[in-house]
């Protein structure tokens, strides 16, 4: 950001919302970066300030980390912040930063439902694709490639690391590689089109399920439910636990909704919750579904203070 000649001003992950939208308004902040669950935070706050306050406030993009933002979160957050352009970055502590997702590349369309499209250069980074089903071995030399477009699990290579090498690492994240789109003409030099792709990330390998109640519940098909637009549910959590010292689990689903109309009421949305997971009279008693105000309201990491999907407390 600097060496782009921007005046970069640090917020810890502790700094309140309040003081952040101050900030943004006092110092005239037009980039706000952070990650995914820290942007929706600050909109959500950004929202229920008063007209003349939000006014004041002028982000013009976003640049955003770590966890994929979902349709419904892109659709409040360019609702409350007008004609604001949303980026992110790819990166790990392994592979560091690598790829980069912007419309001006890729398109708006590349932005919506579950997926996002990130370009990444073939020259400093190899990517292989997988079937989920292949061993989760990636060092093995025999693994099968999916077809070219076809999501699998994401293995990859760095071929400018000299420092702690990255070799067929398997990142636990499912995609697709595609070629670049012609859009991409406009902004990309014509010599350096040929080694750049697109991959389409899908989000984390969730090939697992949890067990309640005498039912599983798989995390592909929860994610499909909690993004409809109809719920306008911008961040959820699963909270796994015991009923004090009986040998019963409970579920608690927590949600945070966008403060607007277009969405269903409370009650119709902890009713469609209850059937989803199939709460009956005789197992009510041992579950919740609790609306919070804002991310304060939910299980966080302690690190980065991210919001944890699924607490699992009745298995540790």
């Amino acid at each position: 950001m600097e060496n782009a000649g921007a005046t970069v001003l640090s917020a810890g992950s502790y700094m309140p919302p309040t003081e952040v939208a101050k900030c943004l308004a006092d110092y005239h902040v037009n980039v706000l970066t952070g990650d995914g669950s820290q942007v929706v935070q600050i909109v959500h706050h950004i929202s229920m300030l008063p007209e003349d306050y939000r006014n004041r406030i002028n982000v013009e993009k976003i640049i955003y980390t770590s966890e994929p933002l979902t349709s419904p979160q892109r659709v409040f957050i360019q609702s409350i912040l007008n004609d604001v352009k949303i980026y992110s970055i790819m990166g790990s502590s392994e592979a560091g930063p690598w790829a980069i997702s912007s419309p001006d590349l890729t398109g708006e369309h590349s932005l919506t439902g579950s997926s996002t499209d990130f370009i990444f250069d073939t020259r400093s980074m190899l990517i292989e694709i997988v079937p989920p089903s292949d061993s989760d071995d990636a060092s093995q030399p025999n693994l099968n490639p999916t077809p070219p477009g076809e999501p699998g699990r994401i293995v990859q290579t760095s071929l400018q690391r000299l420092r702690n090498p990255l070799v067929r690492y398997n990142t636990g994240d499912i995609g697709s590689v595609h070629p670049l789109p012609e859009m991409a003409s406009a902004v990309v030099p014509e010599a350096d089109r040929e080694h750049l792709r697109i991959l389409r990330m899908h989000g984390r390998d969730h090939r697992f399920s949890f067990k309640w109640y005498a039912a599983y519940f798989e995390f592909d098909k929860i994610e499909a439910f909690m993004i409809a637009e109809e719920f306008g549910i911008l961040q959820w959590q699963i909270i796994l636990d015991r009923l004090e010292s009986s040998p019963q689990s409970t579920l608690e689903i927590r949600v945070l909704r966008r403060p607007r109309d277009g969405v269903i009421s409370a009650g119709d949305l902890k009713h469609r919750i209850e059937d989803f997971f199939l709460v009956l009279p005789e197992n009510g008693h041992l579950a919740r579904v609790t609306f919070v105000d804002d991310l304060e309201g939910f299980e966080r990491s302690a690190t980065a203070r991210k919001v944890i999907k699924f607490v699992d407390r009745w298995n540790h």
